[in-house]
């Protein structure tokens, strides 16, 4: 079984690791052998900060779609197909302010069929928000300045500093993988 990662960030090429081996335990996806993790830079057309669900959901699903044409083209191929992308989903619900949620979304697909999971989402309060909406300071600068620390980003990222490393960048993303596999390992619930 091959699984190619559309990034070679570590959180999410672990990520992948760790969701497979969470849920390979339970169901049986890689009938024998060996399961392979390869990891390509896969550039992706959404923006440096997505600002809404469906800009980070494309983002994942233009990861996983180039990534799967970069590897027919060189004359390789893989049983899954991994994107992943983080980013702010903007919410203005009605009479409250702005609110401002960073999620981790994954798109897994087998080269035919493509599924969507949602890692959740947590509030991102405005000292950190408003820095990258409305200055246009990149998201890991401002974490970095924010926590004090260098590069987040490769390490617990904005997840972790909000959370205090209860949750971390890497959670995020395993548990989006794990939804987006879902009706790959579950297949009954998914048949109708």
């Amino acid at each position: 079984m091959k699984l190619a990662i559309g990034s070679t960030r570590d959180s999410k090429v672990e990520a992948a690791k760790e969701a497979w081996e969470i849920f390979s335990k339970k169901v049986e996806l890689a009938p024998s052998g060996e399961t392979y993790f390869v990891s390509f830079d896969v550039p992706t057309s959404s923006p440096n900060m997505p600002l809404a669900a469906e800009e980070v959901m494309q983002g994942a699903q233009d990861r996983a779609d180039r990534l799967m044409l970069q590897l027919k083209k060189e004359k390789a191929e893989a049983d899954f197909y991994i994107g992943l992308e983080s980013g702010f989903n903007v919410v203005d619900a009605r009479g409250a302010r702005r609110q401002v949620f960073l999620e981790s979304w994954a798109y897994v697909s087998d080269g035919h069929r493509g599924y969507f999971g949602h890692g959740g989402g947590i509030y991102v309060p405005p000292a950190i928000s408003s820095q990258v909406m409305d200055r246009g300071i990149e998201l890991g600068i401002v974490i970095d300045r924010f926590s004090q620390q260098n590069d987040v980003r490769s390490a617990q990222g904005t997840w972790g500093i909000l959370t205090r490393d209860i949750l971390n960048r890497q959670h995020s993303f395993v548990i989006a993988l794990i939804a987006a596999f879902a009706p790959f390992y579950n297949t009954e619930a998914y048949s109708s």
